[in-house]
């Protein structure tokens, strides 16, 4: 089949498009706020052999998961097995996801009994259980301490919801009335695309519908092909630390080295060092999506994005390291070492294509839950988890400041508002602000970080959670001798008197009336000298 521009253009925009319609039905039905404010989810739409063909555009690091889960679920529940109205469920981390918050959901679309697509949403959901509110804990030492584990399987057979199946999930959870909701909003989210996928087929056939999906794919591949060859037989190594702060206070050191080919690139991470007994190790499917996302974010950063730019990408990942832990490590934490992927590979990049980059960005990623009783109301207090997430500096690039307030990378969460805050728990926010001066110096200054506090307005509560780049040597970095940008932080001011400076990684922390709590993230590295 002959197929133009055109043609290949309107269909890629046409699947796309279904992605964000399914987007917008996981956020308008979606139980929790994490989903529906803060925006924590992902939507996309894969072909018959897994490859990623539509996206809507979220948070990239959950739809970087997407084909590595469905490779790794398939070996479990083979695609003949696949029936219409089924929905696959897994949140294994050793299974192709992330880690167990994020709950991935598959749905195939079936015309004619022939597969011809699959929908799949993920979701991070507020709790999956575990010994702490909100599961994710830094200081665990093996993924069975991190809450829920489901294996592949199918939580809807050919219509029908596997009723003891969602029991077991609900009776695991600290909020399962939260978890039920969201799960069905994903649910929602993959029969829409079901639907759309299916008007499509309709409007092209089963065999104009794969064709087209085809070209979209190779039109990608030859664009990415086409941006690296100007770098061809260009190198370089780059390397980061991080903190770790859970088991140990030596930080943790990331290494790559970045080679373009002729029309490819590969990225060799060897030289990172082995994973750790915390629940700071990533896993691989996590690490492939960030590595894709950064060569992506240089190299086509206006394109509507799939698998067919990933052809391009050769990654070599050491076994047993921190971006390719062998099982059962802790994971829950991995957003900071996947964040750290992204930079360290974006760092080589810089090097080689310093007009497509940026110095250095926040990674830090302040990120805390809190859970507790609220006795606001009359009657039984209730049990409640909520939690937040802030944005920062991001670097600068050449001739341009780095902007300032925003979740850099592999996240794009937005900030939890005040309001649903305080409706959600017994937390008020007190004040959120740019934090004048965190951005690195330079010819072009990097962006400024943000600086958000909370006051609890009950006893007893129990708060957990991280950050990064809070130590000179873990900064953003700075580029052509631009500075570097200011460090994060995070602390407790009592109300009975007394600042309570916390670890990086700060687990079951217990908080009364009236203390507050002060979250401040890394400001983004200058690029240049100053003049």
């Amino acid at each position: 089949m002959t197929l133009s521009p055109i043609d290949r253009d309107v269909f890629q925009h046409e699947i796309a498009s279904i992605a964000e319609e399914m987007s917008s039905t996981l956020r308008r039905a979606a139980f929790s706020p994490i989903i529906w404010d803060m925006i924590d989810y992902a939507c996309g739409l894969l072909d018959s052999e897994g490859q990623l063909i539509a996206q809507a555009p979220t948070i990239p690091a959950q739809l970087g998961i997407m084909s590595t889960a469905f490779r790794h679920i398939t070996q479990t529940i083979s695609i003949s097995g696949w029936r219409a109205g089924d929905i696959i469920i897994c949140n294994d981390p050793f299974a192709g996801c992330s880690h167990t918050p994020d709950i991935v959901l598959f749905s195939p679309v079936v015309v004619d009994g022939r597969l011809i697509a699959v929908t799949s949403t993920v979701a991070h959901h507020v709790d999956v259980g575990g010994p702490v509110p909100g599961t994710e804990n830094a200081t665990a030492l093996e993924v069975f301490g991190e809450g829920l584990i489901l294996p592949p399987m199918k939580l809807y057979d050919r219509g029908g919801p596997d009723r003891n199946l969602l029991a077991v999930i609900a009776r695991n959870l600290r909020d399962p009335a939260a978890t039920t909701g969201d799960l069905n909003a994903q649910i929602a989210a993959c029969r829409t695309g079901e639907r759309r996928i299916a008007d499509l087929v309709e409007k092209y056939e089963v065999e104009g519908f794969l064709a087209r999906k085809s070209a979209v794919l190779d039109h990608s591949q030859t664009f990415i092909r086409a941006a690296l060859s100007p770098y061809k037989g260009k190198s370089c190594r780059a390397e980061i630390l991080i903190e770790d702060d859970a088991a140990s206070a030596e930080p943790m050191r990331l290494a790559v080295e970045v080679t373009i080919g002729d029309g490819t690139l590969t990225a060799d991470f060897t030289g990172t060092e082995p994973q750790r007994a915390n629940g700071l190790n990533c896993p691989v499917a996590s690490t492939i999506s960030m590595a894709h996302y950064a060569v992506q974010a240089v190299f086509a950063p206006d394109q509507l994005l799939n698998d067919g730019f990933n052809r391009a990408i050769q990654l070599v990942l050491p076994k047993n390291s921190l971006i390719n832990p062998r099982a059962p490590a802790a994971v829950s934490c991995r957003h900071l070492t996947e964040q750290a992927v992204a930079d360290v590979v974006l760092k080589a990049l810089a090097q080689i294509a310093p007009d497509l980059s940026t110095a250095g960005s926040q990674i830090s990623f302040p990120t805390f839950g809190i859970g507790g009783f609220d006795h606001r109301r009359a009657g039984e207090p209730r049990y409640f988890v909520t939690g937040d997430i802030l944005g920062g500096g991001m670097g600068a690039g050449r001739g341009s400041a780095g902007a300032s307030g925003v979740d850099c990378h592999g996240s794009n969460c937005a900030l939890i508002s005040g309001e649903i805050m305080e409706m959600t728990g017994p937390v008020r926010v007190v004040s959120t602000r740019l934090v004048p001066g965190s951005g690195g110096v330079g010819a072009t200054a990097g962006g400024l970080a943000i600086e958000r506090v909370y006051e609890v307005l009950a006893d007893g509560l129990t708060v957990s959670g991280y950050l990064q780049q809070t130590r000179p040597e873990t900064v953003p970095w700075g580029m052509d001798g631009g500075g570097a940008g200011a460090p994060a932080a995070v602390w407790i001011e009592r109300a009975c008197g007394g600042s309570e400076p916390l670890v990086s990684k700060f687990i079951g922390v217990t908080m009364n009336r009236g203390d507050r709590l002060y979250l401040r993230s890394a400001g983004g590295a200058g690029w240049g000298r100053a003049s």
